[in-house]
């Protein structure tokens, strides 16, 4: 048997980290990035606490409020299964203003249920953060 490169292996296990979701859009570093864009955009964010997946059919998400208006993030396997929940998404909101919307294989829900953003200015930042 041959010897194998150095580099090779060290190209293997790299994709193996990045296939196990070691630093793709559904790790704990990706969600941190966009509480980072959040509180860029001076926005009051609270810690995001795991979220029933289910009725959003996702593999895990997480939840929380910004600004006094809920979020949550869902991971997907695919982009294909995210822009596919996009639905589910704008279901859970229910009668409060809101909006769900997909990058990548994640999937961002904003729901103002409690009424605090009337103008819609808050929901606004949230989106813009998250789209950048």
């Amino acid at each position: 048997m041959a010897p194998r490169s150095p580099l090779a292996l060290v190209l293997a296990l790299s994709i193996a980290c990045v296939a196990c979701g070691g630093d793709g859009d559904g790790s704990k570093t990706s969600a941190d990035a966009v509480v980072a864009a959040w509180k860029a955009a001076k926005l009051d964010v609270s810690a995001l606490t795991e979220v029933d997946p289910k009725p959003y059919s996702a593999t895990a998400c997480r939840g929380g409020t910004v600004s006094g208006v809920d979020v949550v993030l869902c991971s997907y396997g695919s982009g294909e299964d995210a822009q596919a929940a996009e639905e589910l998404g704008l279901a859970q909101i229910g009668g409060a203003t809101g909006a769900a919307l997909v990058r990548g294989t994640r999937l961002l829900v904003v729901a103002d249920r409690r009424k605090v953003d009337p103008s819609g200015r808050t929901i606004d930042a949230i989106t813009k953060a998250w789209k950048k």
